[in-house]
């Protein structure tokens, strides 16, 4: 289930430092009743040693102005997300507390909902082309010999990435399911993308993450494609990355 949310100041602009995710992230969470942010915070739904939130949140669709010392992006009164979850309580949640408590706090500037919206489900077939609404990531942890730990993340282009998508995709559907995905498949092609116009560079709290913008293939099971829609694609899904929307090649491409 997807929403979209809208936020306005009476005040003025809304200015939020160049790397948001976190601010965006914490704003969801205290939009949730206390027990519910409780829970997602610290256990979320375990699988093995992960730990998945199962909800993700797009860029804000506004384009910000980046302020002289690149620091800070400013922000005409409005901002929009996309929220999604394939758990509707949690969805349902975050709409109902939007409206009941109106008023919120973002970067020490009050907010208000101003719109909320309940997107209409698109139809997912066994191939769709889709465009990254926030910067699509996946990983391996490695560690070297003196036991040092590295993180490496893949690019589009690696064989490594589509195999890891697929991998992750069929963990959150067992998750979610209780059911195996190994005879289901999942394969993402980068279609309309470059590896240096596309690379985003996120700060999040003290982690760099990279993740890629662009314009994607999707093939495989209709099942899997779509849980990928509500949870979001690879890693980092609830630190506001790897949601997608069905590309109609009519929007513009400037941020895809």
């Amino acid at each position: 289930m997807r929403i979209k949310l809208t936020y306005e100041s009476l005040d003025g602009d809304i200015v939020l430092p160049k790397h948001y995710n976190h601010h965006i992230q914490a704003l969801i969470y205290k939009t949730f009743t206390p027990d519910l942010a409780t829970k997602l915070h610290n256990i979320g739904f375990p699988l093995g040693k992960r730990k998945f939130k199962l909800f993700t949140f797009s860029r804000i669709l506004e384009k910000g102005i980046l302020s002289k010392d690149n620091e800070k992006l400013i922000f005409k009164r409005k901002i929009t997300i996309y929220f999604s979850s394939p758990i509707e309580d949690i969805v349902g949640n975050l709409a109902e507390r939007s409206f009941k408590e109106r008023e919120f706090e973002l970067c020490n500037k009050k907010i208000y909902i101003s719109q909320l919206e309940i997107v209409t489900t698109p139809k997912i077939e066994n191939k769709v082309i889709i465009k990254a609404l926030s910067p699509i990531t996946i990983y391996s942890t490695l560690y070297k010999k003196d036991g040092e730990k590295i993180v490496h993340y893949y690019k589009p282009i690696d064989k490594e990435f589509s195999k890891l998508m697929e991998k992750n995709a069929k963990k959150k559907y067992h998750l979610l399911y209780g059911k195996d995905a190994e005879q289901m498949s999942l394969e993402i092609k980068p279609l309309k993308f470059s590896v240096q116009e596309n690379l985003k560079i996120i700060k999040f709290k003290d982690t760099i993450i990279e993740g890629y913008t662009g314009i994607y293939e999707l093939v495989g099971d209709p099942e899997l494609i779509y849980l990928t829609y509500e949870t979001g694609l690879g890693n980092k899904n609830s630190a506001g990355f790897g949601m997608w929307e069905i590309w109609r090649g009519k929007e513009s491409d400037e941020d895809a």
